[in-house]
């Protein structure tokens, strides 16, 4: 178990947790929609491929996590996508969190429900195919907003690795000064 006070970085297992005096936000408005576009979205229902406005491939927001989610049945075969806002191709994300970013390629051997996530904050894109999704569950999510501590199904704690280096990071700026406990 990690101990850390507000002003300093815990690290575990090459995972690091930054309770910071500032945090990652995003520089655009919020998005009225997220679509998953790509070349799997014919296979997915939608008419065709790379259709930032078809609504079979929406993510939801789930306001508890504050992320955009979403899992389809997806194919066998390779594919690639990007996170297309607000019906169009003027702000999408891709590899590495970029605007405008690479395509992300996904593989798969089976038929395999992948669950797609976006985070506006980060603007990181990502399924859990292709990441780990690990979460900092601690004493202090409550004061994120979570419904309770030691919430591994809670979000608002999500250990983020936007470039792919094996360094996955939280920050925030919603913890008072204490001293709390957490766990990947």
């Amino acid at each position: 178990m990690a101990h850390f006070r507000h002003d300093l970085v815990a690290t575990a297992v090459a995972v690091c947790l930054a309770v910071a005096g500032f945090a990652a936000a995003a520089d655009t408005p919020d998005p009225t929609s997220v679509t998953i576009a790509g070349s799997l979205q014919d296979e997915l229902g939608c008419p065709g491929d790379w259709q930032p406005d078809c609504a079979v491939t929406y993510l939801g927001f789930d306001a508890d996590d504050y992320v955009w989610q979403g899992v389809f049945n997806v194919p066998a075969g390779s594919w690639e996508d990007k996170a297309a806002l607000n019906n169009s191709w003027d702000e999408n994300y891709g590899a590495g969190a970029q605007l405008n970013g690479p395509n992300i390629p996904l593989t798969l051997g089976a038929d395999t429900d992948v669950k797609f996530y976006y985070d506006h904050e980060t603007h990181w894109v990502t399924d859990n195919v292709n990441s780990v999704i690990a979460v900092a569950p601690g004493s202090f999510q409550s004061e994120l907003g979570c419904a309770g501590d030691w919430d591994p199904g809670c979000l608002r704690s999500w250990l983020q690795d936007p470039d792919g280096d094996g360094v996955f990071t939280f920050v925030t700026s919603a913890l008072p000064a204490g001293t709390y406990e957490a766990k990947v």
